[in-house]
């Protein structure tokens, strides 16, 4: 299937699922896996300028089946500091009728934010969130690890790296999971090498300190600059360490810059998609990889890309 034509498929049926052929030496089992079990999803950040019902229309049409919901359209807002139940229905609904399911609930804060007030307000936010999944239908809500520079949620810290940094970690996901447990939710963690978990080391501690604590996998958080010339043993160490403990995935571009790493839309870096791709599938399980990291332009080029990679499997 051609570029041209797949392109066309995807806007006459919207399909997630990536079951066009695909040719490569990969083991036919392993295709099988990727074609039943890997579909496409984004946040509806990426559409939050659009109205609610012109924003679900556009994700349906742009293919994706799935979504990371961040609450937040150009007509409707729900917030959980102060949940208004009505709007929420208006979302959910909205999505459902053009068959659009939520994976995902933002429930993203600081969760060491040396900012007492501003972490508090993390807190609360995930607690309404972990109360009302069921209001969303999809019980994964996704956080970082947080970090404790008070200046930004991205920048890391020298206290990060210490064993008391890790520590209150734990502790703050800790407390989450034990919430969420009483209502069935699942808290997942995105690693981020700016961030307390900082590591393939340490999100497999913390993944087994914390039981019943999930991944959100995004293998382009773990690369500093200086890891990109080791992409692929970090990658198969990745999925050895904590593929079990996986629950969404996500799919964008990792690439070096002056300060670090840049992470970009997928298609605009060197993160090695064949393989990480092939490991995903490997899981043989249903996983949703969500695009992010790109405006509503990007859209056509980051799926089209990622959906080429499956070419390579």
């Amino acid at each position: 299937m051609d570029a041209l034509n797949r392109r066309d498929w995807l806007r006459v049926t919207g399909a997630a699922v990536l079951g066009f052929p695909l040719v490569s030496s990969a083991a036919p089992d392993l295709r099988a896996r990727a074609r039943k079990n890997l579909k496409l999803g984004v946040f509806t950040g990426v559409y939050a300028s659009l109205p609610l019902e012109e924003a679900a229309r556009r994700i349906a049409a742009d293919g994706f089946h799935g979504v990371v919901l961040d609450f937040a359209f150009a007509d409707v807002k729900f917030d959980p500091s102060a949940p208004d139940w009505d709007k929420a229905r208006l979302i959910t609904s909205t999505l459902a009728k053009h068959n659009i399911k939520i994976v995902g609930l933002f429930g993203y804060y600081n969760v060491v934010d040396p900012d007492a007030a501003r972490r508090q307000r993390g807190e609360q936010r995930m607690q309404v969130l972990i109360e009302n999944w069921k209001q969303f239908g999809c019980p994964v809500i996704s956080t970082e690890t947080g970090t404790f520079n008070d200046k930004s949620e991205w920048i890391e810290s020298p206290e990060n790296a210490t064993e008391q940094g890790y520590q209150a970690c734990r502790a703050a996901l800790e407390r989450l999971t034990r919430a969420a447990k009483k209502t069935g939710a699942v808290i997942s963690i995105e690693t981020y090498w700016r961030n307390v978990i900082d590591s393939i080391a340490r999100a497999e501690r913390v993944m087994r300190d914390v039981r019943g604590l999930k991944l959100v996998m995004d293998p382009c958080n773990f690369y500093r600059r200086d890891d990109l010339s080791r992409m692929d043993p970090m990658l198969e160490e990745m999925f050895r360490l904590l593929g079990k403990h996986i629950v969404l995935a996500h799919a964008k571009d990792v690439k070096a810059s002056a300060d670090g790493t840049d992470l970009p839309a997928s298609g605009k870096g060197v993160l090695d998609y064949p393989l990480y791709l092939r490991l995903l599938a490997g899981l043989n399980r249903e996983l949703y990889l969500v695009l992010e990291h790109l405006t509503l332009d990007d859209v056509p080029h980051a799926r089209d890309y990622v959906l080429s990679q499956f070419e390579k499997i």
